[in-house]
């Protein structure tokens, strides 16, 4: 057990996955490497986004006015997340504490921080899902828009 959270550590160190909100593409691309997927914002999405493989964890950045307003984190294998793997990745982007929320879905975990960032953790689909304050007022503003 302590050798496969030591790997588990070490993948980090050699793969950084995590959630930067608030960086440009640049850094993105500077953190990650060459990204294995991009789309732009269009009239059905409002964000751009470009997708990163990093070791064993897929990591999805969403994108606006050039920088990152959110993300999703899988693992390449769809498996489930530790506890210790969901708390690795929220630590590395905690501008300050990251403080558990009761979710409106059963199927979620909630966490939000000082800057009204989140994060949901999907059980079900195994994902982690960052969304910067910025991120909820576009979304917000898209949905009073439509009719």
């Amino acid at each position: 057990m302590k050798w496969g959270l030591a790997l588990l550590l070490l993948s980090f160190c050699v793969f950084p996955c995590h959630a930067n909100l608030g960086e440009t593409v640049a850094q993105c691309v500077t953190r990650y490497g060459t990204p294995v997927h991009f789309t732009e914002a269009n009239g059905k999405s409002p964000f751009g986004t470009v997708t990163f493989a990093a070791g064993e964890y897929i990591l999805m950045i969403f994108l606006s006015n050039g920088h990152e307003v959110g993300a999703k984190v899988s693992k390449a294998d769809k498996s489930d997340f530790s506890d210790a793997d969901r708390q690795t990745i929220m630590s590395v982007d905690a501008s300050s504490p990251w403080s558990s929320i009761p979710s409106d879905d059963p199927t979620c975990l909630a966490w939000t921080r000082a800057d009204k960032a989140k994060v949901l953790y999907d059980k079900e689909k195994h994902l982690l899902i960052f969304t910067s304050a910025e991120m909820a007022q576009i979304l917000d503003a898209q949905t009073k828009k439509s009719p």
